[in-house]
C-alpha cells in the first residue's frame, strides 16, 4: 500500500487504499465513503466473563462492550483530516501563497513539473472558485495551515464524497507491514 505524505508538513493525507485517479497531470481525485465506524469490543477477547445460559442476563448480553460510534467520511477518519473554515478571498490568499510555495518546491527539484503544475493549478483555481460553495475543506492532522489543504465536495448523486489533493505536495512512501 502506498500512503501519500504533504511535502511540507509530513502530515499522511491519503493512502491508494481508496479508488483515485490523476486529473490533468496536477491533481489526484480520491474517491471516499460516508461510513459508521465503531471500536465495540468482543467482551471473550479480554476474559470477560458470560452470563449463565438460560439467564436472564445472558438474553440481554450481546458479548460485546459498545463504546460510542463515530460517522464520518471514511478518508476523513483514518487520515484524521480536520475540518477548517475558509472564506472566497481567505481562500484565494491561501492558495497564491501555497501555489508560489509549491512552484518554489518544484523549481528546486523537480524543473520539469513547474509549468504543467502552473497550467493545471490555474484551471482547476477558476473551477474551484466557481463552485466555492461547494467544497469543504481540511488540513492534515497537525492543523498546519502552510501545509495542503485538502478540499472535498459531493458528486452529482449527492452522497459521494470526493477530495482534492495536489500531486505535487505529495510524497508516497510504500507503506509496509
Amino acid at each position: 500500500m502506498k500512503v501519500f505524505i504533504d511535502i511540507f508538513t509530513g502530515d499522511e493525507l491519503c493512502s491508494d487504499a481508496y479508488p483515485m485517479k490523476v486529473v490533468d497531470d496536477v491533481y489526484y481525485e480520491v474517491e471516499g465513503k460516508n461510513i459508521v465506524e465503531t471500536n465495540d469490543i468482543d467482551e471473550s477477547l479480554i476474559g470477560g466473563n458470560k452470563a449463565p445460559e438460560g439467564s436472564e442476563a445472558a438474553a440481554e448480553e450481546e458479548g460485546t462492550v459498545s463504546t460510542a460510534a463515530v460517522t464520518g467520511i471514511n478518508v476523513v477518519l483514518t487520515h484524521k483530516l480536520c475540518e477548517t473554515p475558509f472564506d472566497k478571498a481567505s481562500f484565494k490568499d491561501w492558495l497564491k501563497t501555497y501555489s508560489k510555495q509549491l512552484k518554489d518546491y518544484l523549481q528546486e527539484n523537480a524543473p520539469d513539473r513547474v509549468q504543467p503544475f502552473q497550467t493545471g493549478m490555474t484551471k482547476l483555481a477558476k473551477e474551484i472558485l466557481s463552485k466555492f460553495g461547494e467544497y469543504r475543506f481540511y488540513l492534515g492532522e497537525n492543523m498546519n495551515i502552510d501545509g495542503m489543504v485538502v478540499l472535498q465536495f459531493y458528486r452529482e448523486d449527492g452522497s459521494t464524497p470526493v477530495f482534492i489533493y495536489f500531486k505535487d505536495g505529495l510524497r508516497e512512501e510504500k507503506y509496509v507491514r
